[in-house]
């Protein structure tokens, strides 16, 4: 990962999230598995008939890797909880489709609201540079709601990206009470009022629960990544196992290295992509190193696919969002314009940008 990730941490040159995927090499799994089963064992039963604990999932390869291991493994009572998409790939569609067929789980989804969506998405992308920040809250915010509502005290989420690619809150913790904090799903409220277009009533319905409504409800949130190793390919290699498909048979995606993560819809890479913009890494880059990581390519193999890969936008992307949003164009390369971080990528005089950096090296002099 290059220095430029926000909040990333380097120690003796090497970054927190890869020093992170190495402790999972000394850590005692077993007695952290055996401190699962104690979390179980104290919310099994505890609705009764009912639910014992909600999974926060969108339909992905963790999805079926979380779902696998509460229903298959500990026997628990899970309620799926997800948001849906603006676009649904039909790969997506069925994911979500073959977890509850797979695993016998009930599923409650929010569907957004489309109009609003549409505002909100055209919003992020010109104030903040990350169009599905409505989209990437309501993953975070909506398990919490419904867990409240429903009386579900134990709360399931996949990994700690702080901890597990590196950001501010990154020491590890089995609490997932921070989550809110990190910087996916931007803590951002008062800003989406001011012009007036948007008011405090539209979102009212997604708006994250408080630590303390949080603590007053008993709601225990977790991450399943403390508890178990956690490694993205491994994942996808079980949740194959159980029925969950890739991309590749309906759509070849630009600009990245696989074909099974984040496939649930295409302009939803819009997001990732503008990290590119900012930051002079994307997709590609984080895929890589999570490859890297695992041990299934060396770093001097995926710098030239990141390097061809990383700055491809995909043209669906482009023609989704724009048909969503209703931007021409024109206009939303005007946009995209405003995001390019000028210390790592200059312009040319036919409006071009092109990288000042070389990837796995920095800067050019």
């Amino acid at each position: 990962m290059p220095d430029t990730r926000p909040n990333i941490r380097f120690i003796d040159d090497v970054c927190i999230a890869c020093i992170n995927y190495e402790k999972q090499k000394t850590t005692n799994w077993n007695e952290r598995w055996k401190k699962l089963e104690k979390v179980c064992d104290k919310y099994r039963g505890s609705n009764g008939n009912g639910y014992d604990c909600a999974i926060a999932v969108s339909g992905g390869k963790d999805s079926h890797f979380q779902t696998y291991i509460f229903k298959e493994k500990l026997k628990m009572n899970p309620l799926l909880i997800s948001v849906g998409n603006i676009d649904w790939t039909e790969t997506g569609r069925k994911n979500i489709e073959n977890l509850s067929e797979t695993f016998g789980v009930d599923i409650i989804m929010k569907q957004p609201n489309r109009r609003l969506a549409r505002k909100m998405f055209r919003k992020a992308f010109e104030k903040i540079g990350s169009p599905s920040w409505l989209m990437d809250y309501q993953l975070y915010s909506f398990p919490v709601i419904m867990s409240i509502k429903l009386g579900i005290k134990l709360l399931v989420y996949g990994e700690d990206i702080n901890y597990t690619y590196g950001g501010k809150y990154d020491e590890e913790t089995p609490s997932a009470m921070l989550q809110p904090l990190n910087d996916v799903s931007k803590s951002l409220w008062k800003e989406w009022f001011e012009d007036g277009e948007i008011s405090e009533k539209d979102l009212h319905s997604i708006m994250q629960p408080t630590i303390d409504e949080c603590k007053t409800a008993e709601l225990n949130p977790i991450y399943l990544s403390y508890f178990v190793p956690w490694d993205s390919y491994h994942n996808f290699q079980v949740a194959q196992r159980y029925g969950f498909k890739h991309l590749e048979h309906e759509y070849v995606r630009e600009g990245t290295v696989d074909s099974y993560d984040q496939i649930d819809s295409i302009s939803y890479l819009l997001n990732p992509y503008m990290k590119y913009l900012k930051f002079g890494h994307s997709i590609a880059t984080d895929q890589a190193s999570r490859w890297i990581r695992s041990g299934l390519k060396t770093r001097e193999e995926m710098i030239p696919i990141v390097e061809e890969l990383d700055g491809k936008l995909d043209q669906g992307i482009v023609e989704k969002f724009c048909e969503f949003t209703k931007f021409s164009i024109d206009e939303f390369w005007n946009i995209m314009d405003k995001w390019y971080n000028p210390e790592l990528f200059e312009k040319d005089t036919d409006g071009i940008w092109h990288p000042k950096f070389k990837v796995g090296a920095g800067l050019v002099k």
